[in-house]
């Protein structure tokens, strides 16, 4: 396959862009899904649902996990079994990525109607905010088992390192996103609720798309007969997706307590934070786009046994991740006045937002390594280092330099605790890495 011949032998500048620019432009297009919410819904002047959409992030942290451990692990796979030429066992790791996928959507469905008002205590919503909360939660969460399948079918379809159909399937959902929003939130004056249907019926559209994409891929499968639970596949899927999964769960809930921090300090600071953490995720996102872009070609490289290959792969993906991260980080700093006055109307909140957006961006160099060791661990099989890398930055670290820096500093402290906690990370995971490149070299 042509695919698989690019992964094996094209340069390395080359492999990059064919790789990375179309998962860059998916997490571009995710990042837009979250932006026009909150930029249509601060357009109405209320800070209110701006807050309610911020707090509701860690569930969809949530339900991000489930389709990143479900897309990611499959993804990655089937990379491995493409690159030892095992065409039935990626067949079966695809079939079960779909269904498992619309399995746990419906559960997280269930899950999120059933339990609204101790999900809004876990999250820190009350009062009006609150109650604006769970009326887009219960809303987005009808969507929960297309957006989770979408996500992860957009991951997996990436498995034989050709990944522009999963842009322009989730292209076409965060287009109907777009338009539904100003006409939900402003025209019709559905608030929280129009921005809410109008992310799920993007899903709809996302989901849809990339199934009419799937079909064309010859290593795909969307057949039932397919479908297994065994060890040797589900439990394959499941582990090598663990690591960012766990990292993006036990995110969820650091961000519910760091909001429940957050909400002593009232709406306002909620909603400069939401504004805030997009500039964070923006950068995040493409630097994370770099590196998991590449994932494919460097499971396939070590599936194949090729060391050579795979050194190149991660030295040089890792180091223009690093750049891409500093230029964007510096950029975001520079220009963080009209980034959040481009969202927020009242003038106090826009500065508190201005200093936010220095503690998302501050550490965005460290970003490209640390996302850079993820995946060459998690690509590689190394699933215990991968998941105690992410764990670490996600919760072990973060929530005790949360909390020591909000009583040592106040808001600041919680402002910057992030950049602390990613320094850490970021070393514990190029130690690990370098350990595992010299257990390779030696095995």
């Amino acid at each position: 396959m042509a695919n698989e011949k690019m992964m094996r032998e094209a340069p390395l500048g080359k492999l990059l862009v064919r790789l990375c620019v179309p998962v860059i432009l998916v997490m571009l297009v995710n990042v837009a899904y979250n932006m026009a919410d909150i930029f249509f819904l601060g357009r109405t002047g209320d800070p209110l649902p701006v807050a309610a959409v911020a707090l509701a992030g860690p569930v969809f942290s949530v339900f991000s996990a489930f389709n990143t451990l479900l897309g990611f692990g499959a993804c990655t796979a089937a990379s491995m079994a493409l690159g030892r030429g095992d065409k039935q066992s990626v067949r079966q790791y695809t079939s079960f990525c779909l269904y498992g996928s619309l399995l746990v959507g419906a559960l997280c469905t269930v899950g999120t109607w059933l339990f609204t008002q101790p999900l809004l205590g876990l999250l820190g919503a009350q009062g009006a905010v609150g109650e604006l909360t769970g009326e887009y939660l219960r809303i987005y969460a009808l969507g929960a088992p297309l957006a989770i399948a979408a996500g992860s079918l957009g991951n997996t379809l990436r498995a034989d390192g050709e990944g522009k159909s999963a842009v322009v399937a989730t292209m076409a959902g965060t287009l109907v996103n777009i338009l539904l929003d100003p006409l939900m939130i402003s025209l019709l004056g559905w608030g929280v609720t129009g921005a809410a249907l109008a992310t799920v019926l993007g899903n709809a559209v996302s989901f849809i798309a990339i199934l009419l994409a799937a079909r064309k891929k010859d290593f795909f499968s969307l057949s039932l007969r397919d479908f297994t639970l065994r060890p040797q596949v589900a439990g394959k899927v499941l582990g090598l997706g663990l690591p960012m999964a766990a990292g993006l769960v036990l995110m969820s809930f650091s961000s519910a307590f760091g909001n429940r921090l957050l909400v002593a300090y009232g709406s306002e600071a909620v909603a400069a934070q939401g504004v805030a953490g997009k500039a964070g995720m923006l950068v995040g996102m493409i630097v994370m786009g770099v590196c998991m872009g590449v994932q494919p070609a460097v499971s396939y490289a070590y599936g194949r046994g090729d060391q050579a290959r795979l050194r190149q792969i991660v030295k040089g993906t890792g180091l223009a991740a690093v750049v891409i991260g500093t230029v964007l980080g510096g950029a975001f700093a520079l220009g963080r006045t009209a980034f959040v006055g481009a969202f927020l109307d009242d003038a106090a909140v826009v500065a508190l937002g201005e200093t936010m957006v220095l503690g998302t961006v501050i550490a965005a160099p460290l970003g490209g390594v640390y996302q850079m060791c993820q995946v060459y661990l998690q690509g590689t099989g190394k699933v215990s280092y991968a998941t105690f890398t992410a764990l670490l930055q996600k919760g072990l670290v973060y929530l005790p330099a949360l909390y020591v820096m909000h009583a040592l500093f106040g808001l600041p402290g919680l402002i910057f605790a992030p950049a602390v906690t990613d320094a850490i990370a970021t070393a514990a995971g190029l130690g690990l890495s370098l350990c595992q490149m010299i257990a390779q070299a030696h095995g």
